[in-house]
Parts: C-alpha cells; structure tokens; sequence
C-alpha cells in the first residue's frame, strides 16, 4: 500500500535564482564598499593643476616680497650713500677754509714785507693815502653801512687822490685776496652746516621710519598673505573635492540602500511563500496522517476531505496544475 504523498516545487522559486540573488548582492555590497572608500579620500592627482597653480602665486608672491626688499636696500644705499658724501663734502669745505685761514694769516706778512722792501713810513702821507683808498672799497661794498661811509672831507680829498704808487696797488691786491678768503671761508662754513643739518636730519629721519625694518615687515606679511592664499586656495580645492566625491557617494548608496531594501522586500515575499507553502504542506500531510489512522472516518470522508485540500491549494496558487500530475494519493488505506 502506497501512502507516500509527492508535492512539487512552489511556484517561481527556484534554487539558482537564489543563488544569482546571493551574487548580486555580495557584488553590490563590494561596490559599496569600495565607492565609500574611494568617496572619503582626496587624491593628489586629482588637484595637481591646482597645485602647480597656487604655487606659480606663491613664487610670484616670493618675488614681490624680495622685489620688495631690493628696492628698499637700494633706497637704503643710495641714502647711505648720499649721507657719506655730505659728510665728505662737509670734511673737504672744512679742509678749504682752513686752506684759506692760513693763507689770511700769511696776508699780514706779506703786507709787513711789502711796507719794508718799498721803506714806506706808518705815519706818512702814501699810507694815508692809500688807508683812504681801502676805506672807500668798504664803503662801495656796503653801501648800507654808515660806520665804513666817508665823510665829506673824505670824499673831497678821495677825488683829489693821485693815481696808486706800485706800493699801494700791491697792497690793493693783498686786499682783494683777502675778501676772496674771507668770502671762501664764510662760504664753506655755512655749506658745512648745510651738510651736517643734512646728514643729522637724515639719521634721525630714519630713526624714527626704520625703512628697512619696515619693508622688512611688508615683505613677511606678503609672504605670510601668501601662504594663508595658498593653504586656502589648496584647502578649498580639497573641501569642494571631498564634497563632490560625497555627493556622489551619497547618490550611489541612496541607490545601494534602494537596491537593498528592494531585494530584502523580495527575500521576505520568497520566505513568506515558502512559510506558506510549508504550513500547507504540513497541513496536507496531517490530513494524510490523519486518514491513515483507523476508525477515525470513512473511506469516502476521507478521499472528500482530501480532494478539498488539493483544491484549496490550486486556488492559492501553491501548487500548480502541472504538479497535481505529480500528486498520487492513495485511496485504499
């Protein structure tokens, strides 16, 4: 006697679509895995041009910085330079007048020389005269002087003056020179004090500018502004990077999840229908155990409750009619 109950597979499940869907999803899950990975780095390939971008402004920032630094040590230098020269103009003007200083001593004897070779007497009238004649070029020199002016008696014996012996024009020379190195003397002494008040303004000019110092400053902080420049520059390359590469990330495992959820949402349908299929096959079998067991029902019962399972089941869609072909149930217990 044949009691044993033959039930085909569930429909649409079949083994090695499981085995495709376990594939899939290994793969997908690698993917994932290696697109987050590559989503949270940034590579140095990828911001080269950018690099060598900010770096050609670095170097050109450097030049200006040191561009910066040469203009100010050349002003610096032409500075010292000019400086040394006033001091140097001021030593040779010192040197001239006191060129000139000896020679005005010297004047005296050679006047004391010229009155003795020509045996001329202090008191007499050539030396008078030729006092008158030197007084008079004092006062055409300072006409607004009215201690140097003569007085009428003076002027009236001064137009009656013969003309100079070869003592007196000699001594008129003298005088002459004399007022060049008094003129020499008087010039190289204020032009020294141009120099020096030149020279003095200019120290304390730079005492208080420190020009140096100052483009020294301005040469580190371009350099600082520079670095800053660069460091952002690179920094906001590497964030808008990180930033394309996540939102790309995110749009791929938004898919992932989707992808995810909708292939768990089909292995909780296949496990539904497979718990479904497995109660109604246990159910079956119950009732096949259940007509087995004597004095329980009758034949007839038995076969009608039967045939009532097999149809529920077409009517589930478990079983399919092709597999009832397969169904062989035994009458005869």
């Amino acid at each position: 006697m044949d009691n044993g109950l033959l039930i085909g597979n569930a429909p649409g499940f079949r083994s090695d679509d499981a085995v495709k869907v376990v594939t899939e999803q290994n793969r997908r899950t690698q993917d994932g895995k290696q697109n987050q990975k590559q989503g949270g780095s940034v590579y140095a390939g990828d911001l080269r041009g950018n690099q060598d971008r900010v770096s050609a402004k670095f170097a050109y920032a450097q030049k200006n910085a040191v561009k910066r630094l040469l203009e100010q040590f050349k002003s610096d230098l032409a500075i010292d330079e000019e400086m040394q020269a006033g001091s140097k103009r001021a030593e040779e003007l010192a040197l001239g007048a006191t060129d000139a200083f000896k020679e005005l001593n010297d004047l005296d004897d050679q006047r004391a020389e010229l009155m003795k070779q020509y045996e001329i007497d202090p008191n007499g009238q050539e030396q008078k005269d030729l006092e008158l004649m030197q007084k008079a070029n004092e006062a055409n020199k300072n006409p607004f002087d009215p201690s140097l002016q003569l007085t009428d008696e003076e002027k009236e014996r001064y137009a009656k003056l013969p003309q100079p012996t070869e003592y007196q024009e000699a001594m008129l020379v003298l005088d002459k020179r004399e007022e060049q190195l008094r003129n020499t003397i008087q010039k190289n002494r204020q032009d020294i004090a141009v120099e020096n008040a030149t020279v003095e303004a200019t120290k304390k000019a730079l005492l208080k500018v420190h020009p140096m110092v100052e483009a020294k400053k301005d040469s580190e902080k371009m350099m600082q502004n520079a670095l800053k420049e660069q460091a952002y520059d690179l920094l906001q390359e590497g964030v808008d990077k990180v930033n394309e590469d996540m939102a790309e990330n995110k749009e791929e495992m938004a898919e992932a999840k989707a992808e995810a959820l909708e292939e768990k949402i089909e292995r909780e349908k296949m496990k539904a229908e497979e718990a479904k299929e497995e109660i109604s096959r246990q159910e079956l079998q119950e009732s096949v155990f259940a007509a087995s067991e004597p004095g329980t029902m009758s034949d007839q019962q038995l076969y009608d409750n039967l045939q009532n399972e097999i149809k529920n089941l077409i009517q589930d869609q478990i079983v399919l009619d092709v597999d009832l072909k397969g169904l062989r149930v035994d009458k005869q217990v």
